[in-house]
Parts: C-alpha cells; sequence; structure tokens
C-alpha cells in the first residue's frame, strides 16, 4: 500500500462544494446538465438553449429563449479597450495569453460584485459570453494577418463566430456541428478551470477577473490543448496504413496514445461518442480523409490489441476526435483551446453564480513538511 501522506494530492477524492450546473458519472460514462444527459441535449437542443438553463437553471420558454438570444447577439461588439489589448499583442503570442489579458480587459468597466443581485449578474456573465467568442476570432484573424469580420446579430452563436473566424457564412450542416460541439463542451463539473474559476470568484473578485483565471488554468497542457497533441500524433504517424504498426509499437513501448484515458471516466467519454457520430457526417462531404482514417485505425487497433474488458484498456476522450472535426472545419490547431474557452465561459459562468447564492471563500490548509526551528544567518557566514 502507498504511504498515507495525510493530504489528498491534486485534491483527488476531495469533495470542495456542492453543484447542481453538471456531474460526471465516471463509472458509468455519464455526463448530465442539470439532470439531461448529454446525448440527448445534443440531439434536441442548441448552444443558446444550454447556456440558459445552465444560468437560470431552468429551460428557457420560447418567448425567454428568443428574448435571450437577442441579449446574446446585441452584446457580441467589443469594447475599444478590449480591442486596444488584442491590437497590443505580438503575433507570436500564444492566443491563449491574449485571450486571458482581453478578458482582463473587460473587467476595465465591470461594476463590483453585488451578491444580492444575481439577475446583474447573469446579464454580465451574458455579456462576457458573447464578447468572449468575438475575442477569439479576433485573435485568431490578427495571428493570421487578417482583418476583422464584425459580428453578425443575424446569426446564432456558432454560424456567427464560424463566420468571423473564416470572413464567410458557414453551411448549415457545419454550423449546426460546431454548435453541438459548443454543447458538449460547456460544463464538465469540477475540473481545474473551474475550480479555479470559483476560487477567484470566492473573493468576490469581478466575473470577468475570475473567468481570466480560468482562461490561466485552460492554457495548460494537463487541461487544454489536448486534441492538438492528437492531431500532433495523426500527423506524426503520416498515413493511414502507417497506423496500426505505430499503435502495436506504441503499446510494446508503453508510448503514451493522445486522446485516451481520462481523469475521471472510467469507460467511453459520452461527449467522444457524440462527436464521432458527427465527424464522420462531416468527413463523407470532405475529399481529404486521412486524418479521420489514421485516427479511425488508432481507435480500433486500440480496442482490438487492448479489449474492451481488459483491465489495461483506456478508453478514447472527448479530444481523440474533437481536433479533426475542427480541422475539417478548417480552423487552425493554435485555436482549438481558445474554442474550448468559447464554450466553457457559459459553464465557467452558471459555477460562479450558483456559487455566489452562498458564497464562502476557499481557504484549504497545507501539510506544512519545511523545518521549524532555523535560524536567520548573516549574509557573510552563508556557504
Amino acid at each position: 500500500m502507498g504511504e498515507d501522506l495525510g493530504f489528498s494530492k491534486g485534491l483527488a477524492g476531495v469533495v470542495a462544494d456542492a453543484t447542481s450546473v453538471s456531474q460526471v458519472q465516471g463509472e458509468d460514462g455519464r455526463l448530465i446538465y442539470r439532470g439531461i444527459s448529454i446525448e440527448e441535449l445534443a440531439e434536441k437542443s442548441t448552444y443558446e438553449e444550454c447556456v440558459y438553463f445552465s444560468l437560470y437553471g431552468k429551460m428557457p420558454t420560447k418567448n425567454q429563449l428568443t428574448k435571450f438570444n437577442t441579449e446574446l447577439r446585441h452584446n457580441r461588439v467589443l469594447p475599444k479597450a478590449v480591442e486596444a489589448v488584442i491590437a497590443a499583442a505580438p503575433r507570436s503570442a500564444h492566443p491563449m495569453a491574449v485571450l486571458q489579458a482581453a478578458v482582463a480587459a473587460m473587467g476595465f468597466d465591470e461594476q463590483p460584485v453585488n451578491l444580492k443581485n444575481e439577475d446583474a449578474n447573469i446579464h454580465n456573465a451574458i455579456k462576457i459570453i458573447s464578447q468572449l467568442a468575438t475575442a477569439v476570432a479576433h485573435i485568431s484573424r490578427d495571428r493570421r494577418g487578417l482583418s476583422h469580420i464584425p459580428p453578425n446579430t443575424e446569426m446564432s452563436h456558432a454560424e456567427n463566430f464560424l463566420y468571423m473566424l473564416h470572413g464567410k457564412v458557414p453551411n448549415k450542416e457545419e454550423a449546426r456541428i460546431f454548435d453541438v460541439a459548443l454543447i458538449l463542451h460547456l460544463d464538465h463539473d469540477f475540473n481545474a478551470s473551474t475550480f479555479s474559476a470559483r476560487v477567484v470568484a470566492s473573493t468576490e473578485a469581478k466575473l470577468s477577473l475570475s473567468i481570466s483565471a480560468a482562461i490561466g488554468a485552460l492554457s495548460g497542457p494537463l487541461h487544454g490543448g489536448a486534441n492538438e497533441k492528437v492531431l500532433e500524433m495523426a500527423d506524426g504517424i503520416g498515413a493511414p496504413e502507417h497506423a496500426k504498426e505505430w499503435v502495436l509499437n506504441a503499446i510494446a513501448t508503453k508510448a503514451k496514445v493522445m486522446g485516451f484515458g481520462h481523469r475521471v471516466y472510467r469507460t467511453m467519454d459520452p461527449r467522444a461518442k457524440v462527436l464521432r457520430g458527427m465527424l464522420e457526417k462531416l468527413v463523407a462531404t470532405k475529399s481529404d480523409k486521412s486524418t479521420y482514417e489514421t485516427l479511425r485505425i488508432v481507435h480500433d487497433t486500440m480496442i482490438e490489441e487492448l479489449g474492451k474488458t481488459s483491465k489495461d484498456y483506456i478508453w478514447p476522450n472527448v479530444d481523440f476526435w474533437s481536433g479533426s472535426l475542427y480541422r475539417l472545419m478548417d480552423i487552425d490547431s493554435i485555436d482549438f483551446t481558445p474554442i474550448f474557452a468559447v464554450s466553457r465561459v457559459a459553464g465557467w459562468s452558471s459555477h460562479i453564480i450558483e456559487m455566489w447564492r452562498d458564497n464562502r471563500i476557499y481557504r484549504p490548509s497545507a501539510k506544512y513538511v519545511g523545518p521549524t526551528d532555523a535560524k536567520y544567518q548573516d549574509i557573510k557566514n552563508r556557504k
């Protein structure tokens, strides 16, 4: 048995708070948003409806959703101060660093937090959700040396983002697929970025600054960016005909296969199932199927070699398929993690607003392991 450290490294197994926003049922491979399965929401809902559901805790009526959509659409234009922050960033800067600064700049004119005014907090969240998507598109176009595309208030959140990113109106099928991808990434209980947002917000920091902190957490390679690594793996394999041999060698040498395994799920990530179905529909409309075929063979070989019932089997997660999906939409891999934030900002905001109803600052204890009776030594006597 392992040594009892007297604390939980990485807070593994620690219940830090209660939430009704989402739940990951890892053993069963299930994800629910306020009780509804992710599969049902992906099939029947829209990102905007899921954002409303997440923020307000109930599904909207038709009139409520129409009003909500109008508010989202009319908050898309960035303040000049935020535009200036984006413009000041060098093209070589990682978009997540620029995005974190841009969202922090949204706090320049944000009012101090009033925990008793939940309605105002929700409307502030709506503004940040709308503007963050615009910021990601503008940051991407700046990096590529392209002029900004102003937001279009006639389009859905997914359509408008793809339009601002590419400068052309997306077809309905791709817009719907991207919409579902946003739904799938909206929330995932107490992951690192959500927990970071909650910790900062527990100090009653402004919502935008708490979201900025979450973006910083998401920028780390152990949290966001895994789908980029999956594409790097696929590109490194080179071609579909090399994929099986590559996997066999990886298994033999115990090398990591990107996009497999999850901290919480002990079976198939339900989001991965939905994404693969969408990806298969999209790839059927494209001429270049090489990345998908490479990943399909990697996936099938892993299952064939390790077996679904083997104790050694590692299941694919949402990142395994999402990068290939975005590539087929002509999205650069460096923009994948910012797009994660375009979706997850709604979950971060929902957790913060929920927590503020009964707020208490996070202040865990630490197990001190240093000396307790050290003496100060004059600098001239130190070695």
